[in-house]
């Protein structure tokens, strides 16, 4: 038995695979296994999956049909047999103490999970940190000794960022909650994974380092393919919901289910086909648009959406309202500087009727009048 089981999915990923294995090879934290499963590639991924693995013998590699990530990381969870398990992304990279961090924060919290932050990479230049932000949830915690769960941090479950790649899972914990699969051949497989482990989670933990490297610039990636399958989101928002009313948590969560839902919903609706639209119109209805939880920018877009007649009417109607913020904005700024201005002024006047109210400048009254007197001739 091994310390740490990686598990990485592996879908056409020839360019990046010899760096994004290198990134878990030479890790500081060794006694790991690195079970890889090919996704029915069509490039030369496995090839090259098969010639890595035979100079390591702690990468096991595994051939499956095209069934997508989630499926080929539940398969990698049945053949994990680490004390934890981690979800890599097999193009992408981290930094080589990240497991070593967040197995130390583990033992010594004795954690469900551990997250981390992730830095986003784009044309191998840092791009932006990104993350969750739990600094300011719990702003006086020393996280080296320090969890929580969802009675702490109530929108945790709901909120993003949902990828397994940020978090560290003991092997036991999923062991023991049959519940615990991605679905298969979906996008947004991640999400009702996040939200069953984080409210079936007892002692959550947090490193507050950027240790994973998301790569945002591969063509072929789940990301960057979401838009080909625009009803996703939609049976995975089915999954939830019938996951929180199976264990009886609805109830304890509704005003959360909603600010998910009117949130996955708004957020995916950028550049989706019109069927996208009307679907978005039905599930929006049954959301509460008083709950105080929806930030100002959803309840703007669900309401956007709700009074819209067609996808064309609310791109309108959403393009006419940041064009109207953004002149508001532009006005402010031309408010806030002609304030300014202003103040300089009244600052510059002020010190003008200092000095003519001067016994200086009244002094020397004669010798300018001279001055002026002698460049007339």
């Amino acid at each position: 038995m091994v310390r740490i089981s990686v598990i990485v999915p592996v879908y056409n990923c020839e360019d990046y695979l010899e760096e994004s294995l290198g990134s878990i090879l030479n890790q500081t934290f060794k006694d790991i296994e690195i079970i890889c499963i090919d996704d029915g590639s069509s490039d030369d991924s496995l090839k090259i999956l098969n010639s890595i693995a035979s100079s390591d013998s702690r990468i096991q590699v595994f051939v499956q049909e095209n069934q997508g990530a989630g499926a080929a990381r539940n398969y990698g969870m049945k053949k994990a047999s680490g004390d934890y398990v981690y979800f890599f992304d097999a193009d992408d990279f981290f930094e080589s103490d990240a497991l070593e961090k967040a197995y130390e924060n583990a033992i010594r919290n004795d954690s469900e999970i551990v997250f981390f932050k992730f830095d986003q990479y784009q044309d191998n230049k840092f791009l932006t940190h990104s993350g969750p932000n739990l600094e300011m949830q719990f702003a006086s915690a020393d996280f080296d000794n320090f969890t929580f769960d969802w009675h702490d941090y109530r929108v945790g479950p709901f909120t993003g960022p949902f990828a397994p790649w940020l978090k560290l899972y003991k092997k036991e914990f999923l062991d023991a909650h049959e519940c615990f699969k991605f679905p298969n051949d979906l996008n947004h497989n991640d999400v009702p994974f996040h939200v069953m482990t984080f409210l079936k989670a007892s002692k959550i933990s947090f490193v507050p380092e950027h240790l994973y490297r998301y790569r945002i610039d591969n063509a072929g990636s789940i990301t960057n393919n979401r838009l080909k399958k625009y009803d996703h989101i939609f049976r995975i928002i089915n999954i939830v919901e019938d996951f929180l009313l199976s264990e009886d948590y609805m109830e304890e969560f509704k005003k959360e289910f909603d600010y998910f839902k009117a949130n996955r919903i708004t957020y995916e609706i950028y550049g989706r086909p019109e069927e996208y639209f009307y679907l978005a119109k039905e599930e929006l209805k049954s959301v509460d648009l008083s709950n105080e939880l929806l930030p100002n920018d959803t309840s703007l877009k669900v309401n956007t959406i709700l009074s819209s007649n067609s996808l064309e009417e609310y791109n309108y109607k959403i393009k006419a309202n940041d064009e109207i913020n953004g002149l508001k904005r532009e006005n402010k700024s031309l408010s806030d500087e002609n304030k300014r201005l202003n103040e300089k002024l009244q600052k510059s006047k002020s010190r003008n009727r200092e000095i003519l109210n001067s016994k200086s400048w009244k002094i020397t009254e004669p010798l300018r009048r001279l001055r002026r007197h002698i460049r007339k001739f």
